[in-house]
C-alpha cells in the first residue's frame, strides 16, 4: 500500500519529483503535524480508490489526496496538490464560466453559512470526460475538535446508463401496453359489440312477440343489462384506445379523454390546467396513464356525479390533482390494482402520491419533479433532461469539466 502523503506539492511538482512511498507534510499546517497519525490512515485508505478524493480544512485548503485526485489533476494541469485553496479555485474557476465549479463554490459557501453538513450533486463531463456523469459530495467531518471536510468525484456513468436503460424498458413496456389495449378495443368494436347489437335485435323480436306478463318484465330486464353492458363497454374501449397524446400534447389530450369519457359514463369532469406542461414525452404518457386509470377507479367505485381534474405547475413540481364527489375514503382503505398501478407510475417519475379526504369524495395528488430528478445516487427521469443539482442545472460547457465538481 503506498503510504505517500502528498502535501505542500508546489506548481511546478509533479508526482514523479518524489521518490516512492515518501511522507510529506505541509509545515504550516498545524493540523497535519497534530493528527500525524489521521492523516496516515486517511492515506492508507483513500489511495487506491478509483473515486477522486481530497481531505481539506475548515478554511477549505487541500491537506491530503488520494492517487485518482492527483493523475486527474495532472491531466488537466490543475494546481490542486496540497496546500492549494479548494474553494478559491472553484470561485476562479466560476468566474471564467464554468458552471460545475460554480456550483461548488455556492455549495461551499452554503455549508460554511448554514453549517450544514453535506453537499453534493452530478453533472455531465466534457472534454477528456465526455460521455461520463459525475457526482462530487462533499461531507463534514470532526476529528479529536478539528473541522475537516471530504471532497469526493465519484463516476456515475453506469448508474446513470443503468437509469436510461430502464426507462426505455418502462416506454417500451408502456408502448406494448397501448398497442395491446389498442388491438384489445378493436376486438370488442368489431366481435363483442356486434354480438351485443345481435342480442338486443333478438330481445327486440321476443319483446313484440305474444308473451305473458312474467316474460314481458324479464326482457325488460334483458334489455337493461345489456344496455348497460354496452355502455361499459364503449367505456372500456375509449380509456384503451383515447386521443392520440403525441398528436395533442398532453393538456389537450387530457381534456379530450375526460370529455370523451365524461359522455359515455354521464360524469360531469371539469378539468383545470395550464395550457403548457414541459416534460418529457414519457413523462407526460405516464402522467396521461395515470389520469385515466384514476377516472376509472372513479367511475368503478366511486359512484360520484361529478369529478375534477387540474394540472397545476408550483416552482419545480407539477402537481396532478384528480378529485370526486363519491362516497370518499374508508376507514381501511387498501390500495387496490388501480391506485397500486398510479403510485407505482408517479414513483417512476421521482414523484410521489397523497390520497386525502374531501368534502365529500377523495382527492388525488400526484406531485411529480418538472425536471430530471436527483434520487439517491444519479437518477434521471428523461433521457436527455437536464441533470438536477440542489444548486442549479448544470450542463458541461466549453471548458474541461474541473476537478471533484459532481
Amino acid at each position: 500500500m503506498d503510504l505517500e502523503l502528498r502535501l505542500s506539492l508546489g506548481a511546478e511538482d509533479t508526482l514523479a519529483d518524489f521518490p516512492e512511498g515518501q511522507a510529506r507534510f505541509s509545515p504550516t499546517d498545524q493540523d497535519t503535524q497534530s493528527h500525524p497519525a489521521f492523516l496516515d490512515l486517511f492515506q492508507r485508505v483513500v489511495d487506491g480508490l478509483p473515486e477522486q478524493i481530497a481531505l481539506v480544512d475548515e478554511k477549505w485548503h487541500i491537506i491530503a489526496v488520494n492517487e485518482a485526485w492527483t493523475a486527474a489533476a495532472k491531466v488537466y494541469g490543475y494546481e490542486l496538490a496540497p496546500g492549494a485553496d479548494y474553494l478559491g479555485f472553484c470561485e476562479a474557476r466560476g468566474r471564467e464560466g464554468h458552471k460545475p465549479t460554480r456550483i461548488a463554490a455556492a455549495g461551499i459557501r452554503a455549508m460554511d453559512e448554514n453549517r450544514e453538513q453535506s453537499f453534493r450533486f452530478i453533472y455531465e463531463g466534457s472534454g477528456a470526460w465526455e460521455g461520463k456523469a459525475f457526482q462530487l459530495c462533499i461531507n463534514r467531518l470532526e476529528i479529536a475538535g478539528h473541522s475537516y471536510a471530504t471532497v469526493t468525484r465519484y463516476d456515475v456513468t453506469e448508474l446513470v446508463n443503468l437509469r436510461h436503460m430502464r426507462e426505455d424498458f418502462a416506454s417500451s413496456m408502456i408502448e406494448g401496453q397501448g398497442i395491446e389495449r389498442r388491438r384489445i378495443a378493436r376486438e370488442v368494436h368489431d366481435s363483442t359489440m356486434q354480438l351485443l347489437a345481435c342480442l338486443g335485435l333478438s330481445l327486440g323480436q321476443l319483446k313484440r312477440a305474444k308473451r305473458s306478463k312474467a316474460t314481458a318484465e324479464i326482457v325488460s330486464e334483458m334489455e337493461e343489462m345489456l344496455g348497460e353492458a354496452q355502455r361499459e363497454l364503449r367505456t372500456l374501449a375509449y380509456l384503451a384506445h383515447p386521443p392520440q397524446l403525441r398528436d395533442l400534447g398532453l393538456v389537450e389530450a387530457i381534456r379530450q379523454l375526460a370529455d370523451g369519457f365524461g359522455r359515455r359514463t354521464g360524469l360531469k369532469i371539469t378539468v383545470e390546467a395550464e395550457n403548457s406542461v414541459n416534460v418529457c414525452q414519457n413523462t407526460q404518457l405516464a402522467i396521461y396513464r395515470a389520469v385515466q386509470e384514476a377516472l376509472s377507479n372513479v367511475h368503478r367505485h366511486a359512484g360520484a356525479t361529478e369529478a375534477f381534474i387540474g394540472l397545476h405547475a408550483r416552482r419545480s413540481t407539477l402537481h396532478v390533482v384528480i378529485a370526486d364527489n363519491g362516497r370518499g375514503m374508508p376507514d381501511d382503505l387498501h390500495l387496490g390494482v388501480g391506485l397500486a398501478s398510479i403510485r407505482e407510475r408517479v414513483a417512476e417519475l421521482g414523484g410521489r402520491l397523497s390520497i386525502r379526504r374531501g368534502e365529500p369524495g377523495l382527492v388525488l395528488v400526484a406531485s411529480i419533479p418538472l425536471r430530471a430528478a436527483l434520487r439517491a445516487v444519479g437518477g434521471m427521469a428523461c433521457r436527455g433532461g437536464p441533470i438536477l443539482s440542489n444548486v442549479a442545472t448544470v450542463h458541461g460547457d466549453s471548458g474541461p469539466d474541473t476537478l471533484l465538481t459532481s
